[in-house]
């Protein structure tokens, strides 16, 4: 399993969305303590918003400090998926922050140091919209070390998403992915048996992968893919404990 409580928090929002058919860290953890920051990367459409606002309400249900949501867009749609009931109160726990540009978003987090209470956890929904064309490497480089700067100095969470770049080219991105090693990736699969998109759900050395459903009403649902259903057969538990 992936280390690091960011990526145990992603695998709890897997997991509810699979009804439980991913399997949590071992151990335990506190989702919303400090841990390794993970870089969520996916193409446009593939609900990475909504992963990250389930999330955040998973993290606020620790009830460990607050969590801070960053997108320069506000969410149009809670996701539908997961466990229906919860305290509607628990959003209050959730910041939402909208800041409108690269150098907002700089200038937040340089006074981050001065919230009070600190966060808990950090969200960036979107980074990729903070970083056009026109921005270098240099910053790129520069926006990750002040996002984990900040977030090793609070001892907070820190997940960010985005849409990878696609061309092969140096680019600000570029220096965010070397930034963030710990990667949860959601690639699209091909399939022409039904009208929902689907993703493949990846770590960098899982030992399940899963497929997110994008269903045509916004819902959200997890499965396992057809090799992981072999991982987890009898006879492969068997040869496990051999």
């Amino acid at each position: 399993m992936p280390g690091g409580a960011m990526s145990a928090l992603l695998l709890r929002v897997f997991s509810e969305l699979g009804g439980g058919s991913v399997p949590p860290e071992p151990g335990g953890v506190n989702a919303a303590g400090f841990g390794v920051p993970v870089l969520l990367l996916g193409p446009p459409g593939c609900r990475k918003s909504g992963l990250l606002f389930m999330a955040a309400v998973l993290a606020a249900e620790e009830g460990a400090g607050p969590v801070v949501f960053l997108s320069r867009e506000s969410l149009q749609e809670v996701p539908r998926g997961g466990r229906a009931a919860r305290d509607p109160l628990i959003l209050k726990k959730i910041r939402f922050v909208y800041p409108p540009s690269l150098r907002e978003l700089l200038h937040f987090f340089s006074c981050l140091h001065e919230a009070s209470p600190f966060p808990s956890l950090i969200m960036v929904d979107g980074l990729e919209r903070y970083l056009p064309s026109t921005a270098s490497l240099t910053d790129g480089a520069h926006l990750s070390a002040l996002m984990l700067d900040s977030a090793s100095h609070l001892r907070c969470g820190l997940i960010v998403s985005a849409v990878p770049n696609s061309d092969g080219s140096d680019c600000a991105f570029t220096a965010v992915e070397r930034y963030f090693p710990n990667q949860c990736l959601l690639c699209p699969v091909m399939s022409a048996e039904t009208e929902e998109r689907q993703f493949r759900v990846s770590f960098p050395s899982p030992h399940l992968q899963w497929n997110l459903h994008v269903e045509q009403d916004g819902g959200l649902r997890i499965s396992l893919t057809a090799s992981s259903q072999e991982d987890k057969s009898p006879n492969s538990e068997a040869e496990d404990k051999t």
